[in-house]
């Protein structure tokens, strides 16, 4: 079986609900881009990649003028080796960000291929240790919304049978967001979990302080609290804290995890099919957190 045809394609889809905020981002749309691979076998695999932002033309493009042509032709279920292919081809235009984003979902389309054939979902070929996995909600907790409407979407979203929920942080004066979790632990009660998540945008001096004074309302963990390249700062804050460091949302690659776990700078590892180079890379990381006793909540469903 080989390929013989990679077409892409870009989706803007509006969000039904109105526009949403987090420390980084305004959102009233999610962008996708498409990648199709047919092979002469007549099997066809879908991939897909994601982003909050506009950006994703980049992202063809890569796909188009530069992966495309580095797996025409080869077979499909070689996927090591075609990633190894794609890989080489970054060296010098960049090898996270848009070029990252490209080649997982190119990683994806291949999966697609090879289950298929197997006529079985990803899941079942992976083999489940368990019948039943831990939810939270994430779908909650912008920063454009209120306390009084914040407090009442946890409360839906409890109703919804979930006893754990996550809200974001980030706002210009840390004071209101210690306000907000405040008021949203003592709505919830005690018996649910809550996260916070920053999405990179305090420093070290920052996030040491409210990070302390976090605590007290018994946070499961605190979500991407600086930038995503500072390992340094990340070790000398999870060593500071009693709180939960994680991390993975906007870390790309095995070695970058690697990094951050030697240098006991994550707690928990929030590894990012889309943010890795597919599904693979994040099973390496999967086993790298593994041997390190680390537990992986992912970052984003596939």
């Amino acid at each position: 079986m080989n390929i013989t045809n990679v077409e892409t394609t870009l989706v803007d889809v509006p969000l039904k609900q109105r526009t949403i905020t987090d420390s980084q981002s305004s959102v009233d749309s999610v962008e996708f881009v498409q990648v199709r691979i047919d092979t002469d076998a007549g099997i066809t695999g879908w991939g897909f990649n994601w982003n909050y932002t506009k950006g994703l033309r980049a992202v063809k493009v890569t796909l188009d003028d530069v992966y495309a042509p580095a797996i025409l032709g080869k077979d499909p279920l070689q996927r090591r080796e075609l990633m190894r292919a794609m890989h080489s081809t970054n060296h010098f235009i960049g090898r996270v960000g848009v070029a990252r984003v490209g080649l997982s979902a190119m990683n994806l389309a291949l999966w697609d291929i090879q289950l298929r054939l197997e006529d079985q979902p990803l899941w079942r070929h992976l083999g489940p240790a368990k019948t039943k996995v831990k939810a939270y909600n994430t779908d909650g907790g912008w920063l454009t919304w209120s306390t009084a409407e914040l407090i009442d979407d946890m409360h839906r979203i409890i109703q919804r049978g979930f006893d754990a929920v996550k809200m974001k942080l980030g706002l210009p004066d840390p004071r209101e967001d210690f306000a907000r979790v405040k008021a949203v632990r003592k709505a919830i009660g005690e018996d649910i979990r809550l996260m916070v998540d920053v999405n990179t945008v305090w420093d070290l001096a920052t996030a040491t302080v409210w990070g302390r004074r976090l605590e007290e309302f018994d946070i499961s963990w605190l979500e991407e609290p600086m930038h995503p390249f500072d390992v340094k700062a990340h070790a000398e804050l999870a060593h500071s804290l009693d709180l939960p460091i994680a991390v993975g949302e906007t870390i790309y690659s095995l070695h970058d995890f690697r990094n951050y776990i030697e240098s006991r700078a994550v707690d928990i590892v929030q590894a990012d099919v889309t943010k890795l180079s597919g599904i693979d890379e994040w099973l390496d990381v999967a086993a790298l957190a593994r041997a390190y006793g680390l537990p992986v909540i992912p970052h984003t469903n596939v």
